[in-house]
């Protein structure tokens, strides 16, 4: 079975008289859930197809047009949770463009196109959002406008693609512009076992995953995959009180296709055998026996999801070698703005320099460390927009890596005019925005901005930053960009000002995350919001005990403002005279456990740090230099750069000699290693 990034499934077709479910409603699309929409999830098949882009030739562009030859004369349906309809509706009824509009209003459905390219025996897939149907009953010919989303256009490698089996699943679109996503999860075989209970089944998937993927309902237009390891402990949290349908398809043993509708409940998943398990009501009549199905596909009906992973496991990521130091980088082209994430420090978290001189064969090569140490999470500090830091965000999403930007403390310090001036940057591809510039990068989970500010000058920066965080949305929300994306400050662990806890206390941080979430330039956006401690206390007061509560920190927090927690600092300096390993890993897996337990609270950990700050590390006197999992050691490299390895210039006027050394060093492990590795198991 072919495995990409966005599409893992194996897909078969379908006919009606090969279905095992098809019964049902004639096509009515009134919703079930309360929507003036159709809440019917359609299937269309056909033997053949091809897929060119609108503009010839041009295979880099999103706009497509997506033909089938001779598709199956009905479209299959089921509906969205919490109804439970199944049916079919001639296929000539569904495109209709009255009937197609009543379905989908102005908003264009997402949907996945599953096919076998003609030149290839693996199946493919892309993710679209559908439009203009145009059926020619009597040619047997029915077209599409499709806008290929999320980047996958990127696996189509042709300018033109003609291919066999193709199915169409499309969406029906979220209720209420509330993001949602459906889910797809694959298997070698899938059997049906009944149960002593009448009309209950136990669906017994076989070698099945071990990834599975998901994708937007419209408006939304992300899709990602993850271990399915990290799904079913979120069951509850995705769904919530409505078990979703599920539409369950693959080969009999005679090669004969059939597809099941299914309502899911009880999920079991055991990694070790690659097994997973559900009890489910067949929906619909079932026509012949049950048997199992090969190469099985279960495509699962909408639901809530985090772009965070769950358990998110982070660390703050700053990684600069031996030569730098904040307090001079932007002495320096190389390190201006402290920005690791620039293509040109490709070299220390890359595969190559994207310099004049190469880096091989001592590219350090961060993001697979991350990678291989179970990290999924980063945390940053400095961005200039003005760097392209595509290469990063595409290397990082590669990985399964996600990210959370920022923007630094310069901004928050500057005047609305320099907002306003600044901002439309950091949507631009090479920022935040994807490749075509519509919609946050797909390696984006949050944005931060600033750090600290609540402690400097009495917090006049603090509440500059509040203001930003509104500006920041309402510049997403003005070029369209999701809402699931959330926004964050940075800020200390201390109390401040006036009291905001039960009986006059007041916890670290409250007063911060009260400031923020009440002001009336953020309030509108509170949903859109998390709370971002940077913190170095340990278990028992952030899980256990908060001054003497009887509660952990992170309880207390949510019951008092009802926002998701990313903790953006959380470690411990080893000069600290209380700095055991032991320590550093009981807070971390406290964490990551309570997230477990509650995906709806916390959306992850950012370890402080990934390594030391190379510039404080030797004063064994100061703390900040004694974070790191990794200590700088002996210089492996150092690469002079040139006028032409950057694309914008600071000054008018720079001396050759300041366009700065990048250096590349040996990163050794300190004692703060092993506890984070071992947390993140």
């Amino acid at each position: 079975m072919r495995f990409t990034r966005f599409f893992i499934w194996l897909v078969v077709l379908a006919s009606c008289s090969l279905l095992a479910a098809c019964e049902g409603d004639d096509g009515d699309s009134s919703s079930g859930s309360g929507s003036q929409y159709s809440s019917q999830i359609h299937v269309i098949a056909s033997e053949s197809g091809t897929l060119a882009p609108t503009e010839p030739g041009n295979a880099d562009s999103p706009f497509w047009k997506l033909t089938l030859k001779n598709p199956e004369s009905v479209a299959l349906w089921y509906t969205d949770r919490p109804s439970r309809e199944v049916g079919s509706t001639p296929l000539r009824d569904y495109v209709n463009a009255s009937a197609w509009r009543g379905a989908y209003g102005d908003v264009n459905p997402n949907a996945t196109v599953t096919f076998q390219a003609s030149s290839g025996s693996e199946l493919e897939g892309v993710y679209v959002a559908l439009s203009e149907p145009v059926y020619d009953e009597e040619a047997g010919a029915l077209t599409f406008n499709a806008e290929i989303l999320n980047d996958t256009v990127g696996q189509l490698n042709a300018a033109t693609l003609n291919f066999t089996r193709v199915t169409i699943n499309v969406l029906n679109n979220a209720v209420d512009d509330q993001e949602v996503s459906s889910y797809v999860q694959y298997a070698s075989q899938v059997a049906l076992q009944p149960t002593a209970t009448s009309g209950q089944y136990k669906v017994v998937m076989s070698d099945a995953g071990p990834d599975m993927i998901w994708v937007d309902n419209a408006p939304g237009r992300y899709s990602d995959s993850r271990p399915m390891s990290s799904f079913f402990p979120n069951w509850s949290y995705v769904f919530k009180e409505h078990a979703p349908n599920a539409a369950l398809y693959g080969t009999t043993a005679s090669g004969k296709l059939k597809l099941y509708f299914l309502t899911l409940n009880d999920p079991v998943y055991d990694e070790s055998s690659k097994q997973v398990s559900y009890t489910a009501t067949l929906l619909g009549q079932t026509s012949g026996a049950l048997e199992a199905v090969n190469q099985a596909v279960l495509s699962i009906d909408s639901g809530t999801f985090s772009r965070f992973p769950i358990p998110g496991k982070g660390t703050a990521y700053q990684a600069f070698g031996r030569g730098y130091d904040p307090s001079t980088a932007n002495d320096t082209y190389i390190y201006f703005g402290s920005d690791i994430a620039r293509k040109q420090a490709g070299s220390l978290w890359g595969t190559q320099s994207y310099l004049a001189q190469s880096c091989a064969p001592d590219c350090r090569n961060d993001l697979q460390t991350l990678k291989n140490l179970g990290i999924n999470l980063i945390r940053l500090y400095d961005w200039d927009p003005r760097n392209d830091h595509s290469q990063f965000l595409n290397y990082a999403n590669s990985l399964g890596i996600k990210v959370v930007v920022p923007i630094s403390n310069w901004l928050p310090k500057q005047d609305m005019n320099t907002w306003n001036n600044e901002l439309p940057a950091y949507f631009k591809y090479g920022n935040y925005g994807n490749s075509t510039g519509t919609d946050w990068h797909p390696a984006i989970a949050g944005v931060i901005i600033s750090n600290e500010l609540d402690k400097d000058d009495g917090g006049v920066y603090y509440d500059n930053t509040i203001g930003l965080v509104a500006r920041f949305i309402q510049e997403a929300d003005k070029r369209g960009f999701s809402k699931t994306v959330p926004v964050g400050i940075p800020v200390t662990f201390v109390p401040r000002g006036a009291p905001f806890g039960p009986n006059g206390t007041n916890l670290p941080g409250w007063n911060q995350f009260n400031r923020l979430l009440t002001d009336p330039r953020t309030a509108p956006y509170k949903d859109r919001l998390m709370l971002c401690p940077n913190t170095y206390n340990g278990k028992d007061y952030l899980t256990v005990n908060a001054e003497g509560t009887g509660q952990g920190w992170i309880q207390l927090t949510y019951e008092k403002f009802h926002t998701p927690i990313l903790f953006t600092e959380i470690g411990l300096s080893r000069v600290e005279s209380y700095y055991t390993p032991q320590y550093i890993q009981e807070q971390l897996q406290s964490v990551l456990d309570y997230q477990k337990a509650h995906p709806d609270q916390v959306l992850g950990a950012a370890h402080f740090q990934f390594d030391n700050k190379v510039w404080k590390q030797d004063n064994p006197a100061d703390s900040e230099g004694a974070f790191g999992m990794f200590s700088h050691g002996a210089i492996v490299r150092q690469i002079q750069t040139v006028k032409s390895d950057y694309n914008f210039y600071v000054h008018e006027v720079q001396p050759p000699e300041n366009w700065g050394v990048l250096t590349i060093d040996k990163l050794e492990k300190t004692s703060t290693y092993d506890p984070v590795v071992e947390a993140y198991k």
